[in-house]
């Protein structure tokens, strides 16, 4: 239907410059002006159909130019938005890493270094996690593992080039704490693990301690595995034990055991 038109649209066109020229050719005479007078509205009518589909070409060409610059545009966001995450992601595990390294150089009492979270094995009674650093690296049994916000736990098993790390949050871990600011003592053990709030239990306090709620528990180095003042949580609550010979607090530890992707390791 379209190639139908435009035969017509050419032959009319062509009529219309045939009897133009002849026009200009007779010059200024009746004969001239009948057949101006005859085919004027058929040029407007052709100058008008010219326009109107040059329009529709121009405006199906902006289109389209438009549609594939819009294309583009949108191709170069993604790519942008991409950039960005991986960008964020850097800075993310640039700031982890220096703040290792700021808490290594805070510790002098004890050697350490830095190693990356590639495994865990999270449940209520247990929580281990596997690290890529062993033997090779001056790890060995009980060797402890912290990062800035806390006291992650202690390997019990090291191989050449890996070690599994019991958290505070284990069944079987057991650490003695003391508080920071009365002098407190007592052992911080898990309470079940608990995904959501992970948290542990200051237990065997003497009733007469001076602990109070918002307290920060720190290890108290007697036992001859944690070095003194790794920090394990903040009390949020304190009970008395079913006999009434001694209190326990509720920790809530700002170590994120799912979160961790890196750990500081003490070595030999």
């Amino acid at each position: 239907m379209k190639k139908k038109h435009i035969i017509i649209l050419s032959c009319v066109t062509l009529l219309i410059l045939t009897f133009s020229a002849v026009s200009l050719k007779i010059g200024n005479n009746p004969v001239a002006n009948a057949v101006g007078t005859v085919f004027s509205p058929v040029q407007k009518w052709v100058a008008k159909a010219y326009n109107s589909t040059g329009n529709f070409i121009g405006n199906m060409v902006d289109s389209r130019d438009n549609a594939r610059e819009n294309k583009k545009l949108k191709e170069e966001n993604l790519k942008l938005q991409d950039q960005l995450r991986m960008l964020e992601g850097y800075k993310a595990e640039n700031d982890e890493l220096r703040r290792l390294i700021e808490l290594s150089e805070s510790r002098t009492d004890f050697k350490s270094t830095a190693a990356n979270v590639i495994g865990k094995n999270l449940s209520d009674s247990g929580s281990v996690i596997t690290i890529d650093k062993g033997t090779k690296d001056g790890i060995g049994k009980n060797a402890v593992v912290l990062v800035p916000d806390g006291l992650v736990g202690v390997v019990f098993e090291a191989g050449y080039n890996y070690s599994k790390v019991r958290t505070i949050f284990d069944s079987e871990s057991s650490v003695s704490s003391i508080c920071l600011r009365s002098g407190d003592m007592g052992i911080v053990e898990p309470v079940g693990y608990l995904s959501a709030d992970e948290k542990c239990s200051m237990n065997y306090i003497d009733r007469s301690a001076k602990t109070v709620v918002g307290d920060i528990i720190e290890t108290s180095g007697t036992g001859g595995i944690y070095p003194r003042g790794i920090k394990i949580g903040k009390i949020t609550e304190i009970k008395e034990d079913s006999r009434n010979l001694t209190l326990s607090a509720v920790l809530e530890t700002d170590v994120k055991i799912k979160n961790l992707d890196k750990v500081l390791v003490t070595v030999d």
